[in-house]
């Protein structure tokens, strides 16, 4: 059997009529990661006999002309930040180590509900704070298509399992392109869908046993082979948390603007003199839209109109202050001094985190006014255009690098240098302003790495980039295999 070479849609097909079995799916891929995992170390956690119980009922369900859903029978992994009952739970942390959850986030309790079933989980980086994966607890994991580069992060080992073949579907969180620098690094499609519709109530972090409260940036999404895949996976886990807003409404997301080509408006960023990329990703991406013109799209290049540097420094300074709110005290008032001492023009990366980790209520607020005009701009360009194209990053997938100076990190544009923080550019492009995000596979660099862009488009509307992929895919954009898969 080659089911890691199908689509987690089409397995579920399968299985619902009859071509194959849920043990027999679960047992193919348990049998995968115990071939495939040892050199990937994608999957860090396991329910293997517990998987094939499920596994056993859902086929005497089937049998019973009865289905749990969508997924019904279809094994997948899912992101070690989410809370799954029964399995460990430590996001990277030492201090953590065999922490066991009691109960399944709400992402896990809505993808068992479509049917699912869980067989372990995977490797992230430490509270999913880098675009590499590797933490004291598990190691490093190791991307499929060469295993001296990374697979991304934060949802690494979520891309990782899928590119080997180990899952034919998973689910990973986004705050600084952690769903989608994978996706883009493996070869993959991936959503980070529209800020708040899909609840991260169990996802670590907050440390276990603290009330979830919305980040204003983090986002829950899909991973998988295909675009329907995370279409599939994505409708299942979209709604409000339970509470009085689920009381009172539900989410139904609209269809796409357009089902077809025919009137589609697309918009071309391929690179920025803010953030150039590799003139390869930019070339393949203008290809892509030209594809999508023959067939019958309008094209146009197109930004925002406002100042990508300053919308940058907004991005990474409220991005630091998240992610420095649970910092040590003497770590903030260290930063503190970093500040006091900065010269106030002072906009290095170093200064802007400094100024994020100390951010004050105040000033706070005065960046809440400015995310308001970048919204009215978005809202402007969308009444101009129905999706962006753009990039993920600047690079393919860098080499393990573990230097803990993120500082003193490098990755290579063009032949070029270039600061690490980089990487987070271009997801900034879409997170600030909670904008919904799918990602495409373009192809293999001349390094033999695969990349992608992100078809971007407005908030709330996350059929429309999601309609878009599908089309590309339908044009023979799909996900790139690893070698010797």
């Amino acid at each position: 059997m080659n089911l890691h070479k199908l689509s987690a849609t089409a397995i579920a097909q399968k299985i619902a009529n009859g071509d194959i079995s849920s043990a027999e799916t679960v047992q193919f891929f348990i049998d995968r990661i115990n071939q495939r995992n040892p050199d990937i170390n994608a999957v860090i956690a396991s329910r293997f006999d517990e998987a094939m119980a499920d596994a056993h009922t859902a086929d005497e369900k089937l049998a019973k002309g009865e289905s749990n859903g969508p997924l019904h029978g279809v094994p997948m992994t899912i992101k070690d930040l989410f809370e799954v009952e029964g399995l460990t739970c430590d996001a990277g942390f030492p201090e953590w180590k065999g922490h066991v959850s009691t109960e399944d986030a709400v992402v896990t309790q809505r993808l068992k509900a479509a049917g699912a079933i869980i067989l372990g989980k995977t490797n992230a980086p430490l509270a999913g704070g880098d675009v590499q994966t590797y933490n004291a607890v598990h190691g490093t994991t190791n991307s499929p298509h060469n295993l001296e580069h990374t697979p991304g992060g934060s949802s690494g080992g979520s891309s990782a399992a899928l590119a080997a073949g180990m899952t034919p579907l998973e689910y990973g969180s986004d705050i600084g392109g952690s769903i989608r620098t994978p996706a883009h690094f493996c070869g993959l499609f991936g959503h980070k869908p529209t800020f708040g519709i899909v609840p991260m109530r169990g996802h670590v972090p907050p440390p276990h046993g603290i009330p979830w409260e919305p980040s204003e940036l983090t986002v829950a999404g899909p991973l998988g082979h295909s675009a329907a895949d995370v279409e599939l996976a994505l409708d299942v886990t979209v709604g409000l948390d339970d509470g009085p807003m689920r009381q009172a409404m539900q989410i139904q997301l609209q269809g796409p603007r357009h089902q077809t080509h025919k009137g589609l408006r697309v918009g071309l960023w391929p690179t920025d003199a803010a953030c150039e990329v590799e003139s390869a990703f930019s070339a393949a991406i203008e290809t892509a839209g030209k594809a999508l013109e023959k067939a019958g799209a309008e094209l146009t290049e197109i930004k925002p109109d406002f100042d990508m540097p300053q919308y940058f420094q907004t991005y990474m300074t409220r991005l630091s202050a998240i992610i420095g709110s649970d910092l040590p005290q003497a770590v903030i008032d260290n930063m503190k001094e970093v500040v006091a001492a900065a010269d106030p023009n002072d906009t290095t990366l170093p200064i802007m985190q400094a100024r994020g980790i100390t951010l004050s209520h105040g000033d706070w607020l005065k960046l809440n006014i400015r995310k308001a005009k970048y919204d009215l701009a978005w809202r402007a360009l969308f009444e101009k255009v129905d999706v962006l194209l753009c990039p993920v990053t600047p690079s393919t997938a860098m080499k393990h690098d573990h230097n803990p100076d993120f500082h003193a990190r490098r990755i290579e544009v063009n032949g070029v240098e270039r600061p690490y923080f980089d990487n987070f550019f271009w997801a900034g492009v879409a997170t600030l302003c909670g904008l919904p995000s799918t990602v495409v596979p373009l192809g293999k660099h001349q390094n033999g790495l695969p990349f992608g862009m992100q078809v971007i488009g407005p908030a709330y509307e996350d059929k429309t980039p999601l309609a878009v992929a599908k089309m590309l895919e339908s044009m023979g954009y799909s996900w790139v295999e690893p070698p010797n898969y």
